[in-house]
């Protein structure tokens, strides 16, 4: 993050009264967990989508085999 926007977040935040803090916290927290679990669901996107290559290219490397007989 940048400094400016870690300033301007911290510029917000100090605006705040004490006791929204708790509740900042939780939103952070979840919003940490979407952020992480939309990463871990895009790798595995991913290498279902390699997986799925690796064996179509390995079916084409047989059809090929077999025309060469």
């Amino acid at each position: 993050m940048s400094g400016s926007n870690q300033q301007a977040l911290l510029d917000e935040v100090r605006e705040l009264p004490p006791e929204a803090f708790l509740n900042l916290l939780t939103i952070v927290r979840l919003f940490k967990e979407s952020v992480l679990w939309q990463s871990r669901q895009a790798a595995l996107t991913l290498n279902e989508e390699f997986s799925q290559w690796d064996q179509l290219s390995d079916e084409a490397l047989v059809e090929f085999e077999k025309s060469l007989s």
